[in-house]
């Protein structure tokens, strides 16, 4: 059988990431792909392997949609302004892409996912290094607290769980200034 005519991998993968937006990434599989595709599901499968290669699909997708908007927030900052921009990009991009966050969190065997996995890292480490909050030997230590805290944030946004008035950016601002001011005081504790 030949592949439908219009039909991609690509148009394939943003349905999927459309349907996790909505639904959450259970809600991604073959049948609602198809439908919402309007194909049928032997259709899906010339163009991708099966429910698991669309979410590894999905994982690499979103590391790298959320890594470059990490990327491109911190051009040109520095300091607690480079971190806070990180911060926002990150929290922002979970926020308006839920379902390609919620598959960047995905384990996937996928060298291209473990590569865009250490990107993100070594961009955080990086900035908390050439900042003054980490030294090589905390770096590791930091970029894992800074992650921790920014997928905490966007998790509770997530469920909504932030009901006062007070902005939630300002919130995360200082949550992060805090953070910091704790790795400047903490740098060489190990």
């Amino acid at each position: 059988m030949s592949p439908r005519i219009g039909l991609s991998q690509k148009m394939i993968v943003d349905a999927a990431a459309e349907i996790a937006d909505q639904e959450g990434l259970s809600g991604v599989t073959l049948a609602a792909l198809s439908k919402k595709m309007n194909v049928r599901p032997p259709s899906l499968y010339n163009h991708i392997n099966g429910l698991q290669a669309i979410r590894t699909e999905l994982a690499v997708s979103g590391l790298t949609r959320l890594y470059e908007q990490m990327a491109v927030s911190v051009i040109e900052q520095k300091g607690d302004v480079a971190m806070l921009s990180l911060a926002h990009a990150y929290v922002d991009f979970a926020v308006e892409n839920p379902g390609y966050y919620e598959a960047s969190l995905l384990k996937v065997q996928d060298e291209r996912a473990e590569i865009v996995s250490e990107e993100i890292v070594r961009l955080v480490s990086k900035l908390l290094i050439e900042n003054g909050y980490a030294s090589d030997k905390t770096a590791i230590h930091a970029t894992r607290g800074f992650r921790s805290l920014l997928h905490g944030f966007t998790a509770l946004i997530a469920k909504k769980a932030f009901e006062r008035e007070e902005d939630i950016s300002d919130s995360l601002s200082y949550s992060i200034r805090t953070f910091l001011s704790g790795l400047i005081k903490n740098k060489n504790i190990m």
